[in-house]
């Protein structure tokens, strides 16, 4: 009996030495990395000379910023997930705008699988702009051609094909491969595409399946591409095609592009070219809108220089007006350039200068033979200057 209760004396002892390891185990989040990163930006704004005369002055301040916050963890087999989530348009008039919230499986063979609301393939393989590596701008600010467009224009160029076909506007599922000997492609899918971009991938989730609102539906994206390095200048080449069906007397998107870059020291350039038969201005037109997208970056160090011009065509009767009001409609061509100085004045810290020129063309009218709208222009040249801090 003494031999049975010292047994069960050392069972209990050992439990109990054993039972403060198990209170503190570590929880299934442990070891997650979090990151959170963003920006906040100044931009003071000047109208040098427009068309349009409309306006109650020609200069203006206005101030942005964002908040994106990344978790990932990699396992021991070599899986590595994690999520994004980031707020954009944090400032005093636009509340806050959650525009990604995804999450990503990754893993060296297989390549990444991304579900949620993240950037199109369309975007991801289709975007080309050298400056963007070069002029260290945030979100819109100092961004050359692919900034904001706060002072009118903007309204038909496209440096990828999800640029006015409302390809950004999607909850989705996406594919990307792994690179194999340089070789790349991804495939993406989305049920519907909204008119208004809270339905699909804001606060009302998926009311657009019920309540109205859409544009596209069965939205199917793809791209192929080549990365490599060549003796010390960078090569990259890709192509998309999309598609979705046109609802709600929307018409069916029918968008591609193909587009180059090369970098080599201090300087990269690029150039794609952007085609829409159908469904441009989110299923607003079936008339085939193009554009040829060009830019030059050089940096010096804290020093970073660009230079961006678009050229847009647009077939006959597409009814579609810009900045200029409804009564410049028809759209001819636009030719947009802009010029960009960034420095860097301290890790993080950046100031920038620009000048952006814009023209839009609209062809002239006629019913029965007679002239009822001119040729007619928009023209506008912008100057903005700002401040950003980077984290």
């Amino acid at each position: 009996m003494k031999k049975i209760l010292l047994g069960g004396t050392a069972l209990a002892a050992a439990a109990l030495v054993a039972m403060p390891a198990f209170a503190e185990e570590n929880p299934v989040t442990s070891g997650l990395k979090m990151k959170i990163s963003g920006f906040v930006a100044w931009e003071a704004g000047l109208i040098i000379g427009s068309s349009d005369d409309n306006r109650d002055r020609e200069y203006d301040f206005n101030s942005n910023g964002r908040l994106q916050f990344d978790i990932s963890q990699t396992t021991d087999s070599g899986l590595e997930y994690g999520a994004r989530i980031r707020m954009n348009n944090v400032n005093r008039r636009q509340d806050v705008t959650v525009d990604r919230q995804y999450v990503y499986l990754k893993t060296p063979e297989f390549g990444i699988l991304t579900l949620g609301d993240s950037p199109q393939v369309a975007g991801d393989f289709g975007y080309f702009f050298a400056p963007d590596d070069i002029l260290n701008a945030q979100g819109g600010y100092g961004d050359n051609l692919d900034g904001n467009y706060r002072y009118g224009g903007g309204d038909f160029f496209s440096l990828d094909p999800t640029y006015h076909s409302g390809l950004d506007k999607s909850t989705s599922i996406k594919y990307s491969s792994p690179s194999i000997g340089g070789f790349i492609f991804a495939l993406g899918f989305t049920p519907v595409i909204s008119d208004s971009k809270n339905l699909s991938n804001g606060t009302q989730g998926r009311a657009d399946l019920f309540n109205g609102g859409q544009v596209f539906e069965n939205a199917i994206s793809g791209g192929i591409g080549y990365e490599g390095e060549f003796d010390g200048t960078s090569v990259k080449v890709r192509g998309t095609a999309s598609y979705a069906n046109g609802i709600e007397n929307h018409w069916d998107l029918e968008t591609y592009s193909a587009g180059a870059q090369v970098g080599f020291g201090g300087i990269v350039g690029s150039i794609v070219w952007v085609g829409t038969p159908s469904g441009f201005g989110a299923g607003a037109t079936d008339k085939n809108f193009d554009t040829i997208g060009l830019g030059l970056g050089y940096s010096m160090g804290a020093l970073n220089f660009g230079l961006g011009y678009a050229y847009t065509w647009a077939d006959k009767n597409n009814d579609l007006s810009g900045t200029g009001g409804s009564d410049l409609f028809d759209l001819k061509d636009n030719h947009v350039a802009a010029a960009t100085v960034n420095y860097t004045l301290a890790p993080g810290l950046n100031t920038y200068a620009e000048v952006i020129y814009e023209i839009q063309n609209f062809r002239k009218h006629e019913t029965n033979g007679i002239v009822v709208e001119d040729d007619k222009s928009w023209e506008q040249a912008t100057f903005l200057t700002g401040v950003s801090v980077a984290f």
